[in-house]
């Protein structure tokens, strides 16, 4: 994930998408821009997923914006989200991009390790999507989480605790070891989150 990616033209075109989406969209407010802001990358596909806890409600009110935002992701094949459980008036959803996960998890090293912990031998994207979620229902967080994040292996074993592995900064996430695949990673999702917000904020009539 260079600096170019961007230009890639079928992110080009999902952008693309959501601006029109967002320009006929007749009641989008502050809390969607939010959540545009935080979810967008994924949307594109330069962030594979990202999982949030979002609140039922606003207010005195449904959350309209997860309901606008079922809408829009049915309209593309690789975008899709996974409403996973509902605690003190929150719902976890898992937003994720099928063809940039599918590149995240399917190299051999991500293969080995997910299924050292008991990921199916199968792979598909969305049984291993399922898997993660079975999983998000246990007491024990599944940290491998952070591959379907975007996250390199190496930062996820080494916040699990990989001994040769040791913390050299925060950014965006922890990283270990040499952070130069890291901070490729990170700057490619910060280029995508500024990009977004440069054409979904004007519309929105935010500056």
């Amino acid at each position: 994930m260079g600096k170019l990616i961007l230009e890639d033209k079928e992110i080009v075109q999902q952008l693309k998408g959501m601006c029109d989406w967002l320009h006929k969209n007749p009641c989008y407010d502050r809390y969607l821009i939010r959540l545009l802001d935080l979810i967008g990358a994924t949307m594109v596909g330069v962030k594979p997923a990202e999982l949030l806890n979002l609140p039922i409600n606003e207010g005195e009110t449904k959350n309209l914006a997860l309901e606008e935002l079922r809408v829009f992701f049915l309209q593309d094949e690789n975008t899709k989200l996974r409403e996973i459980k509902i605690q003190n008036g929150r719902i976890q959803v898992l937003f994720y991009h099928s063809t940039s996960l599918d590149k995240a998890l399917c190299n051999s090293a991500n293969l080995r390790f997910l299924r050292s912990l008991g990921y199916p031998e199968q792979y598909s994207v969305e049984t291993y999507v399922d898997f993660l979620i079975s999983r998000l229902y246990k007491k024990d967080f599944p940290h491998e989480i952070g591959l379907f994040l975007g996250y390199p292996l190496k930062d996820v074993l080494g916040y699990i605790g990989h001994p040769s592995l040791k913390l050299v900064k925060i950014n965006g996430w922890k990283i270990y070891g040499n952070d130069k695949l890291s901070n490729k990673r990170y700057e490619s999702f910060l280029q995508a989150r500024t990009k977004i917000r440069e054409l979904i904020y004007p519309i929105a009539g935010y500056h």
